[in-house]
């Protein structure tokens, strides 16, 4: 069944765009709805910025247009994968010409609902519970799922989501290489560093006892902090005032490749901040980060059977790791390369000076030497296959190759 009691899309938007956004929601469900029998599913969702009620508009020719992607999740009932699969087809089929027509992203995924019920509390379903519209189905199912609070975060998940935005930046170096811009890879450039901020922000706050899924809320708790110094404080508000309102003839308002460089020594001591926080060391340093954490995967999560299952997986599965410690070996093979590869992204992007450390990186990715551009595209190669199984095609899109550079080390 239909629903329309949608409220806002936008944060900052007018009248039009938010008509717009509702005709096209609306198009979407009759599109889902069309191929998608009622008791396949328990409900389709908005999620996202535009499902929070906070999506971006961008003004361009005195218009307000829509500037994310509308990512739509279906929770899936009494169908098997290969059904799933089919229907997954079916939809983006249908949503394709769509997608065209506006020059919009649309994004379809499904997750069984039973999935959905053993998950532990990951962000994504803690920000889905709390800022969705549900466009198909029983509107009162998700903020049923009372596990999915804050409190109930791991810490390791939101690790995982700084690390996953700060990738964005080392896409971003790999683009920064070459000779000249084009619009296209400036755009990409600001985006990725807009949602990197907000990553980086939104993992400081969780640190603080102060995440909200609200972008608005967490804006307002950023602002008003005493425990932040005023320069971070300053790069995320301007970051979710872009999110907001994007323009990128005046963001970041200065020589775009002087001001992307500035960003990974900004964005390091965040970064430690949390760790030291999650690895309950106030004393954490990059010096040796690699000992510390990998050591401490191997006692993390302690009363979770599922993780502890996850280790003994890893532990059959992944190859020796380099020298090192007994813990931080161990702690290397129960983590998995998937696990391994948060812990070895701080060499990546912050350049940091531990040469065992560097050492460690280097051998744990097979990278050919241990030069920052080489390390990158190591880093990158092992994401697409550990982390991201779209990445290939991300890169594509990009122009990115990520075949090593010869003589790296001794530029």
């Amino acid at each position: 069944m239909l629903s329309e009691n949608w409220g806002r899309f936008t944060a900052r938007g007018g009248v039009e765009v938010e008509q717009r956004l509702t005709r096209l929601v609306r198009e979407v469900a009759e599109q889902i709805a069309a191929v998608a029998p009622p008791e396949s599913y328990k409900a389709v969702l908005l999620i996202g910025g535009y499902g929070r009620g906070e999506g971006g508009v961008e003004r361009r020719d005195g218009q307000e247009l829509p500037h994310n992607n509308l990512d739509f999740l279906m929770l899936a009932q009494n169908q098997n994968a290969e059904q799933r699969a089919k229907l997954k087809q079916a939809v983006d089929a249908r949503l394709r010409p769509i997608a065209e027509r506006e020059g919009l992203g649309l994004d379809f995924g499904i997750v069984p609902v039973d999935t959905l019920r053993h998950s532990p509390c990951l962000v994504m379903w803690y920000d889905m519970r709390f800022g969705h519209k549900t466009i198909l189905g029983d509107a009162s199912f998700v903020p049923s799922l009372t596990q999915f609070d804050v409190q109930y975060i791991e810490p390791a998940d939101v690790r995982n989501l700084l690390v996953n935005r700060g990738t964005l930046f080392v896409i971003n170096q790999m683009l920064l290489e070459r000779a000249e811009l084009d619009e296209q890879a400036r755009r990409t450039i600001v985006k990725h560093a807009v949602k990197g901020i907000i990553g980086y922000g939104d993992a400081l706050l969780f640190s603080l006892g102060q995440y909200h899924w609200s972008y608005q809320e967490k804006q307002r708790r950023m602002r008003a902090s005493k425990h932040v110094p005023e320069a971070f404080r300053s790069l995320y508000d301007q970051a979710l005032e872009f999110r907001f309102s994007p323009d990128y003839a005046r963001y970041p308002g200065e020589d775009l490749r002087a001001w992307s460089a500035s960003l990974p020594s900004q964005l390091a001591p965040v970064h430690l901040r949390f760790e030291a926080f999650r690895l309950r060391d106030p004393k954490l340093s990059w010096q040796g980060y690699h000992e510390r954490a990998l050591s401490f995967a191997l006692w993390e999560s302690p009363s979770s059977w599922r993780a502890w299952a996850r280790k003994l997986r890893n532990l059959l599965r992944t190859p020796a790791a380099p020298p090192a410690s007994w813990a931080c070996r161990l702690g290397f093979r129960v983590s998995g390369m998937r696990g391994v590869l948060p812990i070895l992204f701080p060499m990546v992007l912050y350049d940091l000076d531990d040469a065992e450390y560097r050492a460690f990186t280097r051998r744990a990715l097979a990278a050919p030497d241990a030069s920052q551009a080489n390390l990158r595209r190591a880093y990158l190669r092992a994401w697409g296959e550990y982390g991201d199984i779209n990445f290939a095609s991300v890169l594509d899109k990009l122009g990115i190759s990520l075949a090593f550079k010869e003589g790296a080390e001794s530029q």
